[in-house]
């Protein structure tokens, strides 16, 4: 113990003097410029430069004409819905794929919601219309019961893909 102590603060000074003159990045000043402004000429125009490029914010006029402002519209784009209805069963709670490219993004639905989105898709290519798993929080009577409603929609047992192996959220 006792030699380990000066070894510590022979390396922790060692440390600060080379951050002086290697540029570790410790936080200290090297005495260029007040309060971090630049001497250098060139480079306190490209901070300028890039101060005013972050503080532009275009101008638009009364009289300007439709199409300009048509141009400047952001359209929200509707998320593509996946062929098959992928349930992830939480507990009590039904969480639905809500996109086809992002499987992680879900919403809670409820059955009757289920049974309308299942009604307008037509399945993947084997003809599967409704993929379930379940999270170790996932209660049983839950997934008897999604399970219990497709068979009273006319769903036919092919058309389920019901897993046995518990998925994370």
């Amino acid at each position: 113990m006792r030699k380990r102590v000066p070894i510590v603060i022979g390396g922790g000074v060692a440390l600060l003097v080379a951050s002086q003159y290697l540029n570790f990045g410790l936080g200290f000043r090297d005495g260029n410029g007040i309060d971090g402004e630049a001497e250098d000429p060139a480079l306190a125009s490209i901070e300028e430069a890039i101060m005013e490029a972050e503080n532009f914010t275009p101008e638009i006029t009364p009289g300007s004409s439709a199409n300009e402002s048509a141009e400047m519209e952001l359209v929200p784009v509707e998320p593509e819905l996946p062929d098959v209805v992928d349930i992830l069963i939480d507990g009590n709670q039904y969480w639905i794929a809500i996109n086809a490219s992002d499987l992680n993004q879900r919403e809670a639905k409820t059955i009757e919601e289920i049974l309308a989105m299942i009604s307008t898709l037509e399945g993947d290519a084997s003809g599967i219309r409704v993929r379930i798993a379940r999270t170790p929080d996932a209660v049983a009577s839950a997934e008897a019961a999604i399970l219990l409603r497709l068979k009273e929609a006319g769903l036919p047992d092919d058309a389920v893909d019901s897993r046995r192996q518990l998925v994370e959220r």
